[in-house]
């Protein structure tokens, strides 16, 4: 059986080349990057054990070749890959919104529960109510613990509210287990029992996190491509019934959804799914694709608007199903405001200076509440840093007794909070209120105690009661709603519950709002404003104030409210809110990714970059490889540095692409060498990828009498204990069922897909429900051997299955590498071992390197180099030597340097360039 023609390797070429290329560069301190020797990772900080995500698209020679075949539109004008995409948008819409169909019911039954209790005891003595708060007070203690206890044992990441962590993946970082499946039902669980706990805490921020987990899930497709080739290899009758035979229309789909296992695609349906969640919310379709593109998104093409619109949508649509009215599509919805005159901008511009005082007001108490958030953050994770989970919960259950204490109490201790309760037609007093809001407790007789129903009741139903009309309220229970909720607020977010922070937040801001209207309203010049105004565009001020976000928070409140007479006061309030905040500090999430230690890269760009170079901040300890190497080193490489990218050099040291860690291990792993006079005899293909495949195609096209004489033999016979055994000699069929000799990786998909950069693709190579099912590699050993299938011998057209309880070998680098177990890494990679007859065979590099690498000169401006980082989610950015400014003479067009994530971070860019 004739090979293919090696690729043409000099001796120069491999001579010398049994240690790596490091850059001759010296001056930076190897501690500003996480490019860095493996002995040295024990002594990082805390921002180096996060590993960067590979948004930008890998192109090499099998991406670009002109036989590398296009999808066709053959789904309604669109390919399958496409019409995939938008069908998963789809039912990420769907199951976000039913997720929060399931939070908001079980929440309102859990409430029901608690006030009904409470009700069956709001008329006797003080026997009764002793007894009431007992229930009360055991009621939430119980709820509240069991959240914090879910939470901690089963998943740490479901803490929070998760927003931070949204921010931080979609900003490039990969924070482990945060969209796994156990986080996401964790994360459920413990936000319907932190919320119904009575604990000032809200459900809309886990949306957030439950809407990125559902749109991340959706392109997680390893077990299911397990199990399909489980049902081909155990049950193929069953397999060819459910359509998962290797043509089957099953198969087919998940083939089209495995190829969008990548960090790119996965980033897209997370922002998806996040926007999706937030718009489930606020019942706001528009302010959910805002706040995404706004506060969350590092990277929102303008492709992804109509499938962001189309998913908010249908999320929001499911909200009003089970509610049965179209006007209630979220969790959280605001009521129409009625107004003096019914008009706000044309007879209230003397109204314009007091918004502006309320979002001074607002930004104030925002960053007074962040400052102390941050404090106590401080101290809380400092606290806790040495202890066990039990002082955690102990805290969640102090705060749950100390807030079931003073709700229960404070509406017993003044008069004022009864009040004679009207019927529902009279417009005095809860017109506005649904007939379960009110609470008689502890008054009289056709009495209403107002505190009562604010702390008892659904705090959805308080908010838009509030919002409808404050003076419906006495504005001392206004004033204290205010302060209590502003004051337990800022000790229970980032206790050790699932908590959001939105409708805690927007009824402190509508009560202090509220109050502060019906005030105003005693001087003259206004007394015949609307009090309900400045409770909405007081909540809108809090919100500005804390969160810093500006145009979603906007149209989310004219969404919620359908009005659009309070555009003028909510863009005024807002504004202000937010600059007079960014004046002292960051935003809640801001300040949450920095407590956590997250290398957040902010958009925004020092003013003084323009005056320094990216030579002045890049990392000069650079560790490259030559086009063509050994196998023994790239396994020193791999195994003596953390890199995860590697500058890649011609025989005369010019830059000519780069390389991922993932796919030099793919190639080691997969065994694929090529012929040279170090090498001897390899397995795939000589030449580029691109030509090989090219070749392949021809040598099954003409083999017309392999098509239809079955199985051959797939392998030589080699020893039982062989490894990392080459590929050179193996055959095996095409898609059409054709025979394709000489194995490389070009002709399986799976080994393709890793060595183009892909994280995973489904494979086709197989007979229906034979051997693994997927096309998966031929393991050859320990070691340096593929993973995980059952070893199938075929001969004489028989097949030779090994037995059932053999157990299949399994590589942990490949594993981790390929993603099969999606969310699952390892928190040490293991070393790469090469079997000894192997290592001095030729690896050929070029052929899967990145020609598309993104460079800058050594010279190029700070500011230009940071706004490509950020805008595009690099990974790596390669400096070459140039300009007048070189160091040394003739480094121009030589890599110099290498820009990851942590060399760009502020705190490291002031140390290096010594900003004030």
């Amino acid at each position: 059986m004739s090979s293919f023609p090696p690729q043409s390797i000099s001796e120069d070429s491999v001579t010398g080349l049994s240690e790596p290329l490091i850059n001759p560069s010296q001056g930076s301190s190897a501690a500003s990057s996480p490019m860095k020797s493996r002995q040295s990772l024990n002594k990082n900080d805390n921002v180096q054990k996060y590993q960067s995500l590979d948004f930008t698209r890998v192109l090499n020679s099998y991406t670009t070749s002109p036989t590398t075949k296009q999808k066709k539109r053959t789904i309604i004008g669109y390919s399958g890959r496409t019409f995939v995409r938008w069908f998963l948008t789809l039912v990420c819409g769907v199951l976000t919104g039913g997720t929060s169909i399931f939070i908001v019911w079980t929440i309102d039954r859990l409430t029901d529960l608690r006030e009904h209790a409470l009700r069956q005891n709001e008329e006797g003595g003080s026997e009764n109510l002793f007894l009431a708060f007992v229930g009360f007070t055991a009621w939430n203690f119980g709820l509240a613990v069991i959240a914090s206890i879910l939470s901690l044992t089963i998943a740490p990441m479901s803490l929070g509210s998760g927003i931070p962590e949204v921010k931080a993946y979609l900003n490039g970082i990969n924070i482990k287990g945060f969209f796994s499946s156990l986080t996401f039902f964790t994360k459920i669980v413990g936000t319907v029992l932190s919320v119904s706990s009575g604990l000032a805490v809200g459900p809309e921020g886990p949306l957030v996190h439950l809407g990125g987990a559902i749109g991340g899930g959706l392109t997680r497709t390893g077990r299911l491509m397990s199990g399909i080739r489980y049902l081909r290899s155990s049950h193929p009758s069953v397999a060819r019934y459910l359509g998962c035979s290797r043509n089957g229309c099953t198969t087919k789909f998940v083939s089209y959804m495995s190829a969008l296992r990548n960090d790119g695609e996965r980033r897209d349906f997370i922002s998806i799914g996040s926007a999706c969640g937030f718009a489930s919310a606020f019942g706001a379709p528009i302010g959910g694709i805002l706040f995404s593109f706004e506060e969350v998104g590092s990277h929102f093409p303008s492709r992804m608007l109509w499938r962001t619109l189309v998913g908010t949508s249908l999320a929001t649509f499911m909200i009003a199903i089970y509610f049965g009215d179209l006007t209630k599509y979220g969790v959280l919805t605001l009521d129409s405001i009625d107004t003096p005159n019914d008009d706000v901008l044309y007879n209230r511009f003397t109204e314009i200076p007091l918004y502006a005082l309320i979002g001074t007001f607002g930004g104030l108490i925002g960053a007074a509440f962040n400052a102390f958030w941050r404090y106590w953050q401080g101290k809380r994770t400092r606290f806790y840093k040495n202890k066990g989970n039990l002082w955690r919960i102990g805290e969640v259950a102090m705060l749950s007794v100390i807030t079931s204490v003073l709700l229960f109490t404070l509406p017993l201790s003044w008069d004022f909070v009864c009040r004679d309760a009207k019927d529902a037609d009279d417009d005095t007093f809860y017109s506005s209120s649904t007939e379960t809001f009110g609470s008689m407790f502890n008054c009289n007789t056709n009495q209403t105690n107002e505190m009562a129903s604010i702390f008892f009741g659904s705090r959805e139903e308080a908010i838009k009661n509030i919002l409808k009309n404050p003076e419906e309220f006495d504005e001392r229970t206004l004033l204290i709603t205010g302060v209590l909720f502003l004051i337990l607020l800022s000790f229970t977010f980032g206790s050790a519950i699932p908590s959001g922070i939105f409708m805690p937040t927007i009824l402190i801001g509508s009560s202090l709002g509220g109050y502060a209207g019906i005030v105003l309203k005693r001087i003259p010049l206004y007394s015949d404003m609307s009090a309900s105004t400045f409770s909405l565009v007081g909540a809108a001020a809090l919100l500005g104030g804390i969160q810093r976000s500006a145009v979603s928070l906007c149209v989310i409140i004219m969404e919620g409210t359908g009005e659009t007479k309070f555009l003028l006061p909510i863009v005024v309030t807002t504004v202000v809110s937010k600059w007079v905040g960014d004046l002292f500090n960051h935003g809640i999430y801001e300040i949450g990714m920095e407590l956590k230690h997250y290398p957040y890269l902010e958009h925004h760009v020092h003013r003084s970059y323009d005056q320094h170079t990216i030579g002045e901040a890049m990392s000069r300890n650079v560790t490259c490889l030559r086009a063509v190497e050994k196998a023994e080193t790239i396994e020193a490489v791999l195994n003596d540095t953390s890199h995860n990218g590697f500058p890649v050099l011609s025989k005369a040291g010019n830059f000519l692409g780069i390389v991922r860690r993932d796919q030099l291990v793919a190639m080691l792993e997969s065994c694929v060498f090529i012929e040279g006079r170090e090498g001897g005899s390899g397995g795939g293909g000589g030449g580029t990828i691109a030509g090989a495949a090219t070749r392949l195609e021809r040598a099954a096209s003409d083999d017309n009498a392999a098509r239809s004489s079955g199985w051959k033999q797939i392998r030589d016979e080699s020893p039982p204990n062989a490894v990392g055994r080459s590929n050179s000699d193996e055959t095996e069929f095409n898609h059409n069922g054709g025979l394709r000799r000489n194995l490389s990786f070009v002709t399986n998909p799976n080994i393709a897909a890793i060595a183009m950069g892909n994280d995973c693709k489904w494979g086709t190579i197989s007979s229906d429900g034979g051997g693994n099912g997927g096309g998966l590699f031929f393991s050859g050993g320990n070691g340096g051997g593929l993973f995980s299938s059952l070893e199938k011998k075929l001969k004489g057209g028989s097949r030779e299955v090994a037995p059932p309880n053999t157990p299949p070998r399994h590589s942990d680098i490949f594993d981790s590498v390929y993603h099969l177990k999606d969310d699952k890494y390892l928190e040490v990679e293991p070393e790469v071992e090469v079997s000894p007859a192997d290592r001095v065979k030729l690896v050929d590099i070029k052929s899967i390197m990145n020609v598309s690498p993104h460079v800058v000169l050594e010279t190029c401006p700070l500011s230009v180099a940071y706004r490509l980082f950020t805008n595009i989610g690099l990974r790596h950015l390669v400096v070459l030597g140039g300009g007048e400014g070189q160091r040394v003479e003739g480094e121009q067009g030589r890599v110099v340097g290498v820009v990851t994530r942590s060399d760009l971070l502020e705190d490291m860019l002031h140390e290096k360039l010594k900003l004030h």
